[in-house]
């Protein structure tokens, strides 16, 4: 199916199940490029992807990380620090509050990424409004990369070097939330690009309830990065979904799994769907029920890993 923006949806495919009911969410990852720091024309871009993405039949629009500042590094020099510190902004904000409204208006769950007022540093942050207009989850990324410490003590210093998350301060814990889709209710969270290296981020997630994870990104993708991305998927029973950057910026790549890794003894593809290099949107559609038997079918292990997680834990 095209799109009058000049991209193309792509599905993910499904095997059949013995299931009478099949509970459906599909999400909607914006594979799309910025225009830098301007946020208004961000904000303009955003609206538009994700009321294409609403025809496409999305129950869920994720955005690449950082959207309003285009993931625009901080420079090096501390007026230009400060300059990049005031485009953070805050939900009583105009950017903010017209993704509210959208979300209000088409009835449509949004998890919008944003550079977050805060002090000492701003934050690296994504928060997902429902069909209601209700911000139902907050959360900055936790794992930060210090990217750039050792390179801004240094004679020569390249601002490429710097990453956006040393000029952050972290989040301090993971959070998940209910939202409604066209075929039922699904519990989802949230990490943010790094996080996904490590297991704790997942596993905290999914201990407190999360069927799926969505997870803005904004870095150059490769096999590796997959093969985490899969194994977060199935070592905690759920799906999980990374929104990314188009080319040049980054790589693409913007891809979904299930943890369904077999079907009545036979192996199943859990991939569900990956883009190319080029700005789409791709539509992951995610078989919930699926999940929810694998699940029962494979409550040992999730039992084993949340009775280790909380006796591993201080």
């Amino acid at each position: 199916m095209g799109g009058p923006c000049g991209f193309a949806f792509h599905h993910s495919v499904w095997y059949p199940t013995k299931q009478t009911f099949s509970m459906k969410f599909t999400l909607a990852l914006l594979q799309i490029a910025p225009t830098q720091s301007n946020q208004d024309k961000n904000l303009e871009k955003g609206i538009r992807y994700c009321r294409e993405a609403k025809r496409g039949g999305a129950d869920l629009v994720v955005f690449p990380e950082l959207w309003n500042i285009g993931f625009t590094p901080c420079p090096i020099d501390a007026a230009g620090r400060r300059a990049w510190e005031s485009c953070a902004i805050d939900q009583k904000g105009q950017f903010f509050q017209e993704f509210v409204a959208l979300a209000r208006e088409l009835r449509f769950n949004i998890a919008i990424t944003y550079l977050a007022k805060h002090a000492p540093k701003p934050q690296n942050s994504v928060s997902i409004i429902n069909g209601q207009g209700e911000v139902v989850l907050n959360y900055s990324k936790r794992f930060i990369c210090n990217f750039g410490k050792q390179e801004l003590l240094g004679p020569q210093r390249d601002r490429e070097d710097v990453g956006c998350d040393f000029n952050c301060d972290p989040g301090d814990s993971f959070e998940v939330c209910t939202l409604a889709g066209k075929g039922g209710e699904v519990r989802v969270g949230a990490m943010i690009c790094a996080d996904r290296e490590f297991p704790e981020a997942a596993t905290e997630l999914m201990i407190k309830g999360a069927e799926i994870i969505v997870v803005p990104n904004s870095c150059k993708w490769d096999e590796m990065r997959s093969s985490l991305l899969q194994g977060r998927a199935f070592e905690n029973l759920l799906a999980i979904a990374m929104a990314n950057y188009p080319a040049p910026m980054t790589n693409g790549h913007s891809q979904a799994y299930t943890c369904v890794a077999w079907k009545e003894g036979v192996p199943a593809e859990t991939r569900l769907v990956q883009a190319g290099e080029d700005e789409t949107i791709i539509l992951a559609e995610i078989d919930v029920s699926a999940i929810r038997e694998f699940r029962r079918q494979e409550a040992w292990r999730m039992n084993y890993r949340k009775s280790w997680y909380r006796n591993a834990r201080p």
